[in-house]
């Protein structure tokens, strides 16, 4: 944090009343059951700033925001559209002034017009923020200046140069934040050489948690349990996880913050509206809302990005030629008053919804594009084959990510049984020949002794809250290996067309197809018929459990990382017995299957589960019957219906313990410690699981090693 070691030796300086509020102005207003006013402070997180390396062998690092001030004098930020950069400065100067120092906060938009100059800049914003002269101003002691969105001014490069010049001159810190773009004419401005540049990161795990919090605490009171808090905040995030996947949408605090005040205003409409195209859909209309698109002009703007839509789903690139698209569109509709093409378009730029480019148009966000594709196609199902077919084929190639979005969207806008029938048979279908995984005892002989050796598990008093910022870090940390490999993939042009494996297709169509069956689950849950409600988690189930059954059987990876160990230890230890050397390597592969085995089952929960859908699950666990469809029930249970039925847990162990089932016993108790540790469950309940499960609590652990070093 910015710590001012030579204070002012003027008074302190006292923020208009005016000024005070710009500050706290959040300039969407959000609302809240309990909260009339939502300010900037209360839903405030700092994003993370990559900083950007001058050569491109430099490895890129990140920082918070929050330590900005402490990492140079000269900082130059870089934003994309509603990436947060005016929250950010607003932010910045407040911090400033709090420990002291004396900012001046200028936005970029109202440079010009006159009032080009540093000096009128000070003369205005001088008077505006602390009702106080230039020269006043200007005496004081650490000034510090914070530029807003530098290019949304109309300045020439040397008006430019002037200014960010004299800010140099003038002040002892300077933070100039610009949109993207304007890291391609920095090398114009030797004035900014001295400046570390840096650009907004999208929020990871960690700050989509922190956000969240902070809007679950606004329907905090001294009457409100833990458990409830945490109940809350794992159904929002369980959403936001959902529509942020793969940053569909951005994880942009704008469109968070959307999203967050949808699902408050939806929390008393009926159930359907809850579906996830309902949110997508929200988006759209807050865009159309900010350029002043009126509400009865809607359907005329919907109706053009539908068509969009759908024509560059036709072509084979991601954009498409506005005359020729528009020329077709007259066609077959009208573009009369009181709107016309110009103005649409216009709008639709402004808005951020749509790109513009040498007069080519595109989509600015991935899930505008998924939704009107996907709208397109439902209008036309029943108008010709051409639609079906395109269909068809969308589902055979579910496991790309541009397929299985359009999909779950097609769900939304339609339906139609038939749709739901062409998913079901494209799952169906996936490992077909190969049998499910019941993890009965029988089956798993060849792990059992692993679970020997590996330590106890141990029910531990741990902070929930670290507990989940753990996981989180490590989820980010996950997800910056994956962009990475990304990155290397586009480096050698993979694409859509390009040949994958028959294997790696499948597994992909497993995970991506078990996703939009279990939204198809949460979304229909109100209206679908229950017969279809059980086939559909009965089938995704099933597919899931195939695919563990070959990763199990067949996997290559696991064979190739054995064959790696074995080399590096024995290059480790060349004097090591071959013996010991192999029972490690034998440990090595065990644990990578018990690893994937608990990992897909928290999958599977997570993919299918609802709070909704207690029915579902209890019928379809009690027809299956295996320890597998068991264990999953009880994942469900915990992470959406926050159950601790103690007497199932017991039954669950005494009935794995019975049947020698060490592998789904240590897999029950493994879920429930997890559990707890991740909910800050009371001591007395996490004493009757212990005691219940057999599992050492970690005040009794620490006395069973105190008693045996007094041995």
């Amino acid at each position: 944090m910015l710590i001012n070691t030579h204070m002012n030796t003027l008074d302190q300086l006292l923020l208009s009343n005016e000024f005070k509020s710009f500050l706290e102005n959040t300039e969407i207003k959000f609302t809240h059951r309990n909260r009339e006013n939502v300010s900037m402070n209360d839903l405030f997180v700092f994003p993370d700033l990559k900083i950007i390396k001058d050569s491109l062998k430099d490895f890129s690092s990140s920082i918070s925001s929050e330590n900005l001030w402490n990492y140079a004098h000269r900082i130059l930020v870089l934003g994309g559209e509603q990436s947060g950069k005016t929250t950010l400065a607003k932010r910045l100067f407040l911090d400033a002034f709090s420990h002291g120092f004396s900012p001046l906060l200028i936005q970029g938009s109202n440079i010009g017009q006159g009032q080009s100059k540093l000096e009128d800049q000070i003369k205005l914003i001088a008077r505006e923020s602390y009702n106080i002269t230039q020269e006043e101003f200007l005496k004081r002691e650490n000034l510090i200046c914070i530029i807003d969105d530098i290019s949304a001014n109309k300045l020439n490069t040397k008006t430019r140069k002037k200014l960010i010049s004299d800010i140099n001159n003038t002040f002892s810190h300077s933070i100039i934040i610009a949109e993207e773009s304007f890291r391609l004419v920095t090398p114009d401005f030797p004035e900014l050489d001295d400046y570390k540049k840096m650009e907004i990161l999208p929020f990871g795990h960690v700050l989509r948690a922190k956000l969240i919090d902070k809007w679950v605490e606004l329907e905090i009171t001294e009457e409100t349990y833990e458990q409830e808090i945490w109940a809350k905040t794992d159904e929002i995030r369980l959403h936001v996880d959902t529509l942020v996947h793969k940053n569909v949408v951005p994880a942009k605090p704008f469109h968070l913050l959307i999203l967050l005040q949808s699902f408050e205003t939806t929390v008393k409409q009926s159930l359907e509206l809850t579906a996830y195209g309902h949110y997508y859909q929200h988006l759209i209309y807050q865009a159309l809302e900010r350029v002043h698109v009126k509400p009865d002009e809607y359907e005329k703007y919907l109706n053009v990005l539908s068509e969009l839509g759908g024509a560059i789903l036709q072509s084979s690139s991601e954009s498409i030629n506005e005359d020729d698209f528009f020329k077709e569109y007259s066609k077959k509709f009208l573009l009369a008053a009181p709107v016309n093409q110009e103005k649409i378009i216009n709008n639709l730029v402004n808005s951020g919804i749509l790109q513009r480019s040498e007069n080519e148009l595109k989509f600015y966000y991935r899930y505008s594009f998924y939704f009107f594709a996907a709208k397109k196609l439902a209008d036309s199902l029943h108008k010709g084959e051409d639609s079906k077919n395109k269909i068809r084929s969308l589902v055979t190639m579910l496991h790309l990510e541009k397929a299985s979005n359009i999909v779950l969207f097609l769900t939304h806008h339609s339906k139609d049984p038939w749709i739901l029938d062409e998913i079901l048979i494209s799952v169906m279908d996936i490992f077909s020949n190969e049998e499910e995984v019941t993890l009965e005892s029988d089956s798993l002989s060849f792990i059992q002794n692993f679970i020997k050796e590996i330590p106890e598990l141990v029910l531990e008093n741990r902070d929930a809250r670290e507990e989940r910022l753990k996981n989180d870090i490590q989820k980010d940390q996950l997800d910056n290996q994956e962009d990475q490999s990304h990155s290397k993939e586009q480096n050698h042009k993979i694409d859509d067309n390009e040949k994958l494996s028959e294997f790696i297709v499948k597994v992909n169509k497993v995970f991506r197809a078990i996703e939009v069956c279990g939204q198809i689950l949460r979304n229909r849950i109100g209206s679908m018929e229950r017969n279809s409600l059980e086939f559909i988690y009965e089938e995704s189930l099933s597919v899931s459990l195939r695919f563990l059954s070959v990763f199990l059987t067949f996997s290559e990876y696991v064979q190739q990382e054995s064959i790696r160990k074995i080399q590096k230890i024995v290059d480790q230890h060349p004097n090591r017995p071959n013996s010991k050397v192999i029972r490690d390597i034998e440990s090595f592969y065990l644990a990578i299957n018990y690893t994937v085995i608990l990992a897909m089952l928290y999958k599977i929960s997570s993919s299918l589960g609802s709070s909704k859908g207690r029915e579902i699950y209890v019928k379809l666990t009690q027809v299956i019957g295996t320890p597998a469809s068991k264990l999953i029930q009880e994942i469900i249970e915990l992470q959406f219906e926050k159950k601790l039925d103690f007497t199932k847990i017991k039954s669950l162990h005494n009935e794995f313990s019975q049947q020698n089932n060490f592998i789904c016993d240590r897999l029950l108790k493994h879920i429930i410690v997890h559990h707890c540790h991740m909910h800050g469950i009371p001591f007395k309940d996490r004493q009757r699981l212990a005691s219940l499960l057999n599992i050492p609590l970690g005040a009794q652990q620490s006395m069973m090693i105190a008693q045996k070093r007094d041995r």
